[in-house]
């Protein structure tokens, strides 16, 4: 199973995703779930049962530069600091704070992009 997980932690959160919408329509295959900073605990719970249970994984972190309470999120980033995982950290827009933790984990494979670039990231890494 191949997955996409996307994390919109930005303070202007909207209901509507482009980028989910573009990957399910690109990549049907692959399994999607989106969350934001107010998932609860049931969704937090599938989304890390989701990143454990697939072959490769590509996860998308949408943030902005004000500062994000990171404690619901740290059970997702402590799977994903795992080594020998096939997995690809998409960090979107500018989030210093992530920037740092990713970059301080050698083994972690994370690239910036634009909204733009990432159902193409994904394609590239799935080999879709």
């Amino acid at each position: 199973m191949q997955a996409f997980l996307y994390f919109d932690l930005t303070s202007d959160s909207a209901f509507h995703k482009p980028v989910v919408e573009q990957v399910r329509q690109s990549l049907s295959t692959v399994s999607i779930l989106d969350l934001d900073a107010h998932s609860d605990e049931l969704l937090q719970h599938y989304a890390l049962r989701l990143l454990r249970e697939s072959e490769k994984a590509v996860v998308c972190i949408k943030a902005d530069e004000s500062p994000t309470e990171l404690g619901s999120l740290m059970p997702l980033l402590e799977e994903l600091f795992e080594e020998g995982k096939q997995r690809l950290v998409l960090l979107q827009g500018q989030p210093p704070r992530l920037q740092h933790i990713f970059a301080a984990r050698p083994h972690v494979v994370f690239k910036v992009v634009e909204e733009a670039q990432v159902v193409e990231e994904v394609r590239r890494f799935l080999e879709v």
